[in-house]
């Protein structure tokens, strides 16, 4: 903090102590490097002659990810090094090799726990590991009755969860913080099961619980101390990296390679290939552009952050360069919007005020050049969603906004039940046959009335405001740059779900920061005791100090 009582970065105390020399872990000793090179060389000989999709996206993933680790600080590089690079190749072969969806869904289950090995790592493998596969999602059934739903992130986040469970280490959050998801949990059932069958309504329970209620679980009770939440961002910045290269690579050749992974585990799903300004839009394993972009925001705004945690300024500045060509290959107007504003809302929560004038200017120059080519190009035109199929789509969102607000004013207490809202918006179906749902604010409103509306905005903004209220304390206690991202990430959320439906890894990210958000005010609650008691001296984390 300067003389001014500004921030100038974004450091962690224990950033800085492993920088002078510290280490999370001890360097990993030849024999386990050796093993990990031979699984690697035997993946790539297998997925090159077998699965020729798991090959190219097992590599161009971990260039990616191999170019992140080089560039840490050397403490931080030794810890993340070989797993990042051992998941980021193995988990795309496995899920090629693997002759069925549920041999993936068992390795899957054991994935976070194997890698992590303690408690502090695993939020920020289970946040990297999400991003790198499709749901791949299959019906678990009973004798012909649909029990759920399960698919890949339901096993990545029970067998993360159980391996929080069972420490107890684990972080404590506030009740409020539980009650207020917990009601926002209730909703989402109530929204799609109500007037349904005992069977659907339960069903959705779980779902929902699988789906939303874990990766809350994880992230709120697996950080149980400043310098967990930093991995977790540097984990999330990682598979970013990996990304990158994915969709960098899908663009380049024209080649949405995750679409055949369905296809070879047998998996039905509707898949659609998107295209503007003459290019691909890539969706990576997301297999959709604009959800993937968002994730690629936030993964950059998350590396933007970590400066102080690579060796040099060059490296960074490659990095966000690498990142930023993947976050533009889908070509998502919401991305680049939500990420330029969680850069300048950081720095107001910072209260780096020179910082953010130095931003405007020549954001806005870069932005009226942008603006100026448009009108001369038409495929670049096409490309900012300004006129062909991206203006198409602004058109849909205006007109569901006008047709769901008619429709939420005929019943905005109760809202609908699907099937009726369904045949009520018939003329909104689009050519998938499906009506979309762009507006999250909307379909809460249409599903769950004015009540359930008001129970996700809520969720939406209480973490910004209890995160507000703590800067002072956050400064003090090395959690400035965990907190500006929750703070920017679920203000970026917050706008960009009006024009984005509420699901898939979206949905299971916005749970997550509201986690995140909560295990930052308990370790604030837990510093404020300390201070108070008058016996301490340094903080500490709120439950026990995190073993290394």
């Amino acid at each position: 903090m300067n003389d001014n009582g500004q921030i100038d970065e974004y450091p962690d105390a224990f950033a800085e102590e492993h920088a002078e020399g510290g280490e999370y872990a001890p360097p990993a000793s030849s024999g386990a490097v050796t093993l990990s090179a031979v699984v690697i060389l035997a993946a790539a000989a297998v997925t090159f002659v077998l699965f020729k999709p798991a090959f190219y996206a097992a590599c161009v993933s971990t260039i990616g990810v191999g170019l992140f680790v080089y560039a840490l600080r050397a403490p931080l590089r030794r810890d993340m090094a070989r797993p990042a690079i051992l998941m980021s190749f193995l988990m795309p072969s496995l899920a090629w090799m693997l002759p069925n969806v549920w041999l993936v869904y068992l390795v899957m289950l054991v994935w976070v726990p194997l890698f992590a090995g303690r408690i502090e790592r695993v939020a920020g493998i289970y946040l990297f590991s999400l991003l790198l596969l499709p749901g791949l999602d299959q019906p678990i059934e009973l004798g012909g009755l649909k029990l759920f739903d399960f698919g890949i992130h339901d096993a990545l986040a029970l067998g993360a969860a159980f391996a929080i469970f069972k420490d107890s280490r684990k972080c404590r959050v506030a009740a409020g913080d539980d009650i207020r998801v917990g009601l926002l949990l209730m909703v989402l059932v109530f929204a799609m099961a109500r007037n349904s069958t005992l069977t659907h309504f339960m069903r959705m329970i779980t779902n929902v619980v699988l789906d939303f209620g874990l990766p809350y679980y994880i992230l709120s009770r697996g950080l149980a101390g400043v310098d967990a939440m930093r991995s977790a961002m540097r984990w999330l910045a990682a598979s970013g990296a990996g990304l990158a290269g994915v969709l960098t690579f899908e663009v380049w050749n024209w080649w949405p390679m995750y679409n055949e992974l369905y296809w070879r585990q047998n998996v039905p799903m509707l898949l659609v290939v998107k295209t503007r300004g003459a290019m691909l839009r890539a969706g990576g394993p997301f297999n959709e552009p604009t959800s993937i972009a968002l994730v690629m925001a936030m993964c950059l705004f998350a590396l933007w952050l970590l400066r102080s945690d690579f060796r040099t300024k060059a490296l960074h500045t490659l990095l966000c360069v690498v990142t930023f060509i993947g976050l533009s290959a889908p070509q998502s107007r919401n991305a680049w919007i939500g990420l330029g504003l969680a850069i300048l809302l950081a720095d107001i929560f910072t209260g780096r005020w020179t910082a953010l004038v130095r931003k405007v200017v020549p954001a806005a120059a870069a932005i009226g050049l942008i603006m100026a080519i448009a009108s001369l190009s038409p495929d670049w035109s096409e490309s900012l969603g300004m006129s062909g199929q991206g203006s198409d789509t602004a058109d849909y969102r205006r007109a569901l906004l006008e047709r769901g607000s008619e429709e939420f004013w005929k019943r905005p207490i109760t809202g609908y039940a699907a099937r009726e809202l369904e045949l009520r918006l018939d003329d909104m179906r689009q050519g998938e046959g499906i009506i979309d749902y762009v507006n999250t604010y909307l379909w809460f409103g249409l599903f769950a009335g004015a009540g359930g509306a008001a129970i996700f905005v809520a969720n939406m903004f209480a973490p910004l405001a209890q995160l507000w209220r703590r800067r002072s304390m956050l400064a003090e206690i090395g959690a400035t740059a965990p907190a500006a991202f929750v703070f920017g990430c679920m203000a970026m959320l917050a706008t960009t779900l009006f024009f984005t439906s509420f699901g898939g890894r979206i949905a299971f990210l916005t749970f997550g920061y509201i986690g995140i958000a909560a295990a930052i005010r308990t370790a604030c609650r837990g510093a404020w005791a300390e201070d108070t008691s008058g016996d301490a001296i340094a903080w500490r984390p709120p439950i026990v100090a995190l073993q290394r």
